[in-house]
């Protein structure tokens, strides 16, 4: 299972709710416009759940760190439409992706996964996200 990731303007954000069909140009790596990130879901969650369970006394990750849940899709608008497999699309604003970027920092997630910096360098240049798991 891996975390799909697509950093977009808020314009081809919005076109994207309207028509599904262009996340397909999003997440082609041969496309100029392709800024992707690819994370392996069942490492992250597993990470997660030990955190959770070692810190928490919970391995509710989900619960324990909402930001990271967020990051990955959990509670976010979703393009139904379009099914990445295990899931429809989800998609973050350029205001979603920053307080997303500074909630991952605040749970301490920014010093070892990589998630923490694709969504912080998403948040500086002012860009949505796209994602999904496949």
């Amino acid at each position: 299972m891996w975390l799909n990731l697509a950093k977009t303007d808020p314009v081809r954000l919005r076109e994207a709710r309207a028509n599904p069909e262009l996340i397909d140009a999003l997440f082609d790596p041969e496309s100029a416009e392709a800024d992707l990130h690819e994370e392996d879901y069942r490492q992250l969650a597993d990470i997660a759940e030990g955190r959770a369970a070692a810190e928490e006394g919970s391995a509710d990750w989900s619960s324990a760190y909402p930001w990271l849940a967020r990051a990955t899709g959990q509670g976010c608008e979703t393009v139904e439409e379009y099914d990445f497999g295990y899931g429809p699309a989800f998609l973050l604003t350029p205001d979603e992706v920053r307080r997303t970027a500074d909630g991952l920092e605040r749970e301490g997630w920014s010093r070892f996964l990589e998630l923490g910096a694709y969504y912080a360098k998403a948040a500086a240049e002012g860009k949505g996200m796209i994602g999904g798991v496949s």
